[in-house]
């Protein structure tokens, strides 16, 4: 049975921007999060990310709290989905599941914040607020680069998210706002070796991807170098610079599950 805002569109696309226009009709910032994320924000190099064998799987987002009820209300009143309760899985997260019985589609609403291997946090400075239908291009590529076990998929959001986007020091949404990034990772040793170790695992990929041309692959290498200058040259934290003589002898990133398992857990 459709909902107040129409059919469920089985285009991943298409319903997650319905989604989103149905949340700021009524006064709620979502935002996509994810391999769709990627796409909808680099638009001409999708035919690539299908050739790279990319495949879009589900829809997430990621909400203020603040709004949870009405987040629920939304998609169980308004949009056709069915709410399902938290299980044990899902206890101690900040985190919302819907399911459509007719599409079979699985959404999680996040709110806040990501926290997988490392914080992400969405809350302290309204960065919902930043850019729509997506969260912000820092974000996006924190949200990739956060993970220790990463992989050729997280690569391949990162390609043409450097290809489409050059690097700046503020909030342009034409361009990824590195001083944010830098800002982070100056304040937690843990994050920044993550990241920047998934940025140097990143180049090597981009080395040896032959679905793009020499020029793509400098254009990539030079946007991520200077990203990483700008991470080296924010100063530190007291407290980085205490975690940075522990290193790695202490495990400096938390351990999560995907989120296949979490689901099959519920």
């Amino acid at each position: 049975m459709p909902g107040k805002y129409g059919d469920i569109l089985e285009n991943y696309q298409d319903e997650a921007l319905r989604i989103v226009r149905a949340a700021e009709d009524n006064g709620i910032p979502l935002r996509i999060v994810g391999c769709l994320a990627f796409r909808i924000k680099c638009p001409e190099f999708v035919e690539l990310h299908k050739s790279m064998d990319r495949v879009v799987t589900d829809i997430d987002f990621v909400g203020y709290y603040k709004h949870h009820r009405k987040v629920i209300n939304l998609f169980r009143d308004d949009l056709g989905y069915k709410w399902v309760p938290p299980g044990f899985a899902r206890a101690s997260t900040l985190r919302d599941l819907f399911v459509n019985p007719s599409t079979g589609f699985k959404i999680d609403v996040f709110y806040d914040h990501l926290d997988f291997c490392h914080l992400i946090r969405f809350d302290k400075d309204k960065r919902l607020d930043v850019d729509s239908p997506t969260i912000p291009l820092a974000e996006l590529f924190l949200e990739k680069t956060q993970i220790v076990e990463i992989n050729a998929k997280d690569f391949k959001d990162l390609v043409i998210l450097f290809l489409k986007y050059d690097v700046s020091q503020d909030d342009d949404d034409s361009m990824i706002n590195g001083k944010r990034i830098a800002k982070i990772l100056s304040d937690d040793w843990g994050f920044y070796y993550t990241v920047t170790t998934n940025m140097d695992k990143f180049l090597e990929f981009v080395k040896g991807l032959d679905k793009i041309d020499d020029e793509q692959r400098d254009l990539i290498v030079s946007r991520v170098t200077k990203l990483r200058q700008l991470i080296e040259d924010e100063p530190k934290s007291r407290g980085w610079k205490r975690r940075a003589k522990i290193g790695t002898k202490k495990r400096w990133y938390k351990i999560v599950h995907t989120m296949d398992e979490i689901t099959r857990a519920e």
